[in-house]
């Protein structure tokens, strides 16, 4: 079965069209996806200005991660599930849409920046946990992490302007 008729198929079964139909339930997802995007990405953004050095300048990388972390995971998680329901309802339309492309790319390569930042840089956090003492390859991950999720953000929120 071709991708569009696959999603064609998708934005049409029974539950997908009643959760787009809704008066309810389908604003409540909608707005829901938003403020779980703030939460992940606000607290991803606390952490990454820290490894830049232009914020919590007085405290420990470790304690900025630890405190961030457990806000910023369920908000993306959060935020995927309500991204996919709103994909579900609307399949074809956002398939075909050039920004949701973008918006997704942008969103997979803050992905692999993140895992490249944990597999290069994380287990050895705890030995640059003074404010001088961050790695520029780190910083330059903080900087490409701000740099995608505010596409993915700018991407996501033109997707509605798109013809």
């Amino acid at each position: 079965m071709p991708i569009l008729s696959f999603v064609h198929w998708l934005q049409n079964t029974t539950w997908a069209v009643a959760l787009r139909q809704s008066d309810f339930f389908f604003p409540l997802v909608e707005g829901t996806h938003i403020l779980s995007l703030s939460l992940s990405v606000g607290m991803l953004l606390m952490f990454d200005l820290k490894l830049l050095g232009v914020a919590f300048k007085r405290e420990p990388v470790t304690v900025i991660m630890r405190e961030v972390m457990p806000w910023s995971v369920p908000g993306f998680g959060l935020m995927f599930l309500t991204g996919l329901l709103l994909f579900v309802c609307q399949a074809e339309k956002v398939y075909t849409n050039t920004n949701f492309r973008l918006k997704f790319l942008f969103m997979f390569l803050a992905g692999l920046n993140a895992l490249f930042y944990q597999i290069k840089y994380y287990p050895r956090m705890a030995e640059w946990d003074k404010p001088a003492a961050t790695p520029a390859g780190v910083r330059t991950i903080a900087l490409i992490s701000i740099i995608l999720w505010a596409a993915v953000i700018t991407f996501g929120r033109t997707m509605a302007y798109e013809l």
